[in-house]
């Protein structure tokens, strides 16, 4: 043998064992993860080496060149190859860097194959590695054909324990059969415990044993459960497994049972394989509802007055079973993922989704699986898979699924399970409140034996194996105590437009009564609480702001509610832009879409939806128009019509806000009216989020659509006319500042009328105190100890730089002596100059005029007993 052969052989050698080292090395390390989230990482691992492998092949044909052009030039300093002049000259070391670059490449990816290759092998969740466990060995193969054959004829618990018999003979072909005897289960018990330790350890759940709630037994239970929940029809089968179980685990509590724990396993096997699929929850009901409660109660933690947090708890949900399958939040996760247990990586991951307490910022899960790098990012392929088994299982696959308590298709949740945040304090709310109509059918949504219970609104369900239900809000009860019902049974009739429900199940090893979260169990709901945020940093554009207003002066002079008018303009905002002059579709090209002349021309405007969307949307037959898009639509509403018809009968223009504002009013059908006056009068609801969905639902008639950015919205237009429209002390004050406020900049806000600037340290409420804060927030720091307001005549000095002017002008403070003006002639009495007119009058704010905290706007003339302090 040649020495090239021998040390081609040699680095062939070294070579195999460097991968062979580093595929261990990786393989050990993929231990630390779930065998389908090691498959998933080393799949990841694999498409990068293929790529970089296929660069450096590019890289290193673009630097090879024929030998015959090559000339060798050797020197101390330069070690290259040259080409003719007229070719391009390519370096040695560049030529060799690249065939080491391929050469590395090469291993690189040879390694991440071997190491996908065995990661593949190893995860149980792969259909084909289920069809091979399904298949392998023939005892077991004869084993699963028994079963199949036992549960197509026997009907009974009796029958099932007939089945263990007939397996007995099987067991004796089982391989591991051979280990059942007592001699060596005592001698490998505490063996097992050492080796369960290690195994959670790898596993990343610490070095303890597995408990109960993720024993085999329990999870089996838990996995026959699912999969029969999922075919209500299968009722049959599942008498026959319910026997099998209790009959097997009966035996396995007596330390008889490695024979009833095969036969289970078995079939389990054979009808994991009937109904097939992945699961969308992985999860026990308990442990769901745990990590349900904790994500809420981070909801109710961050709640204040100004920020209300109601998270898409079911998105997290979803992902957190997809990622790390069955968990609990006590649980240590893979220090690899996370450092800590399942608990504090839902706290990061809330941080995540809504931002820190200083600096709110909302994103969806959605945003976080797709981000690359966001720590919560899934591949294209597993986003798409994940989300079919969401939409298709959802959380369909947990035993005890109900069915809806009203005729609907969709159950509206306005209360949901979870924790709550209520003035300061924190509680659990163990139910959850869905929308229905007043005296609407109450439908039994499960079989089961009737209590009713003092309560003369309430009534219970209670399955005894498995479930009870609590519905309370009824009236004219049409069952009875201790009736037995089946699923959809009429209970009586709904006593007002909420439905309470509390959901409990049966934890057979604890032997108690748990509450779960209803919403798991219908088969689709819709929350209506939604996040919003504070809106401090909201500043709408100066058209938007403008048209908002008018609106807001239009009706607040009606009397009616900020929050009311906060609601409506948050819908609007949505539908128009809080634009009176806007047409559906009036975006688009002409002569579909608006051109000059389209506003007044009725053809234009009579436009429906076969013309706007080419053929879609049949059902509308005139175009929406105006604040609230009024529209004419095939199941009779007439809207569009009646707007038209009012501002004839006006004689002004469709397009205006006043006459849109008078028709919502008063040329409306009377229903719409009816609902447009109990949003603004409070009377639909009290909160802004609450009169949102309501002026939605019932006004819109577009049933939660784009509800979050709806609530967002009237949040915020509450919050700009809360600051910009302070609570003025009388109706006087009202009108001044009615006529002054485009020329009041900035308008005093919270801060300043309820908040307090910081080193205030005069009375809150007071004058002395208002003046300081607003005096902050024109750019002015003036000195908080200057005493009562009528010494600040004397005592102005102690702010440097202030003096006493004869005329006023903005920003100038205003002291009433000597009891002027129906002021204190000992206190003394100070305020803010707003703006002076051309005759000298001006416009002053105050505090306390009218009572502490109360805001007053005054237009005066000077007179004997005022004193002007300017401020630098």
């Amino acid at each position: 043998m040649t020495d090239d052969k021998n040390n081609k052989l040699k680095k062939s050698f070294e070579a195999r064992k460097v991968v062979r080292s580093a595929v261990k090395a990786q393989v050990v390390q993929n231990r630390f993860l779930k065998p389908r989230e090691a498959r998933i990482n080393s799949k990841t691992v694999f498409k990068s080496a293929k790529k970089e492998l296929q660069s450096a092949k590019q890289l290193h044909q673009s630097t090879t060149v024929s030998q015959k052009q090559l000339v060798a030039k050797v020197s101390r300093k330069q070690h290259r190859l040259v080409r003719k002049p007229s070719q391009k000259v390519v370096t040695l070391k560049k030529r060799l860097n690249s065939a080491q670059r391929l050469e590395a490449a090469k291993q690189k990816q040879k390694i991440a194959k071997k190491v996908l290759k065995k990661a593949t092998q190893n995860d149980p969740t792969l259909l084909k590695n289920k069809s091979k466990r399904a298949i392998k060995g023939q005892t077991k193969y004869e084993a699963r054909k028994q079963v199949e054959k036992a549960l197509g004829q026997d009907d009974t618990l009796a029958e099932g324990i007939a089945l263990t018999h007939k397996y007995r003979q099987a067991k004796q072909t089982y391989h591991f059969g051979k280990s059942t005897g007592k001699v060596t289960f005592k001698a490998g018990k505490g063996l097992y415990g050492v080796g369960n330790r290690l195994y959670n350890f790898t596993r990343g759940r610490g070095f303890q044993r597995t408990p109960k709630a993720l024993q085999l037994r329990t999870k089996l239970r838990r996995s026959i459960q699912k999969r029969l929940a999922a075919s209500k029809n299968l009722t049959r089968t599942s008498n026959i497994f319910k026997g099998l179980f209790k009959f097997g685990t009966t035996h396995i509590k007596r330390k008889v049972g490695i024979l009833a724990g095969v036969i289970l396993v078995v079939a389990a096997v054979f009808l994991g394989g009937m109904m097939g699929g992945s699961m969308a929850i992985y999860q026990e009901e308990r442990d769901l509802t745990d990590s349900w409660e904790h994500f809420s109660q981070i909801d109710a933690k961050h709640t204040d007055d100004d920020n209300q947090f109601y998270s898409n708890i079911d998105a997290v949900m979803f992902y957190m079973n997809y990622r790390f399958e069955d968990y609990q939040n006590g649980n240590i996760m893979n220090p690899l993922v996370y450092v800590g247990n399942y608990a504090g990586y839902m706290d990061s991951l809330w941080d995540h989704l809504n931002g820190k307490s200083d600096n709110y910022s909302l994103t969806t899960m959605k945003a976080l699986m797709t981000k690359k790098g966001s720590g919560y990012h899934l591949s294209d392929d597993d986003y798409q898979e994940m989300t079919e088994i969401d939409d298709e299982n959802g959380y369909q696959e947990l035993p005890g699924q109900l069915d809806f308590p009203i005729q609907t298709d969709n159950l509206v949740v306005t209360r949901r399970f979870g924790y709550e945040h209520n003035q300061s304090k924190m509680a659990l709310y163990k139910s959850m409140v869905a929308q229905v109509s007043d005296s609407q059918n109450i439908l039994a949504p499960m079989s089961g034996k009737v209590a009713i219970t003092n309560q003369d609104d309430q009534v219970i369900l209670t399955d005894k194996h498995d479930a009870r239900i609590t519905l309370t809000g009824l009236k004219n009860l049409r069952v009875t105590n201790d009736q037995k019902i089946s699923s959809k049974a009429n209970l009586g009739e709904a006593k007002s437009t909420s439905l309470t429900i509390k959901y409990e199940k049966y934890d057979d090893d604890k032997k108690e009564w748990f509450v779960v979260n209803p919403a798991f169990y219908f088969p689709k709901v819709t929350y209506t609480q939604v996040t919003t945020l504070g809106s401090s940093d909201f500043d709408p554009s100066g058209d938007v702001s403008k048209r908002a207003q008018k609106v807001y002066d239009y009706l607040s002079k009606l009397g009616y509610k900020t929050e009311g008018i906060a609601a409506i303009l948050g819908n609007w905002t949505v539908e128009s832009s809080i634009n009176p002059k806007r047409a559906e579709g009036d975006y688009l090209k002409p002569p579909v879409g608006a051109s000059a002349s389209s506003w007044d021309d009725e053809n234009w405007l009579a436009m429906g939806g076969n013309d706007i969307y080419n053929g879609k949307y049949a059902n509308i037959l005139h175009r929406g128009l105006g604040y609230g898009q009024f529209t004419d639509t095939s199941d009779g509403g007439n809207r569009h019509t009646l707007l038209l018809n009012f501002s004839k009968q006006n004689s002004k223009k469709w397009y205006t806000s006043d006459l849109q504002l008078d028709f919502m009013l008063n040329g409306d059908n009377p229903g719409a009216r009816t609902a447009v006056k109990a949003v603004l009068n409070g009377s639909a609801a009290k909160t802004v989020p609450d009169l949102t969905r309501y002026f939605l639902n019932n006004w819109e008639g577009n049933s939660n659509d784009k509800l979050q950015a709806r609530t967002q919205a009237a949040m915020n237009w509450f919050n700009y006319f809360s600051n910009s429209n302070p609570d003025n002390g009388g109706g006087s004050g009202q009108e001044v500042y009615d006529k002054y406020k485009d020329k009041i900049k900035p308008v005093p806000t919270a801060k300043e009328l309820k908040t307090g600037w910081a080193g205030n340290s005069y009375a809150p409420g007071n004058c002395t105190w208002y003046v300081y804060n607003r005096e902050a927030q024109l750019g002015h720091q003036i000195n908080g100890v200057m005493g009562n307001a009528a010494d600040w005549v004397r005592n102005y000095t102690k702010t440097p730089g202030a003096a006493i002017v004869n005329q006023p002008q903005r920003g100038d403070a205003i002291v009433f002596t000597n009891g002027i003006l129906d002021t204190s002639p000992l206190f003394g009495h100070v305020a803010v100059v707003e703006y002076v007119n051309s005759d000298g009058s001006f416009v002053i704010s105050e505090m306390n005029y009218g009572g502490l905290y109360k805001t007053n706007w005054r237009v005066l003339k000077k007179q004997m007993g005022m004193h002007f302090i300017r401020f630098n």
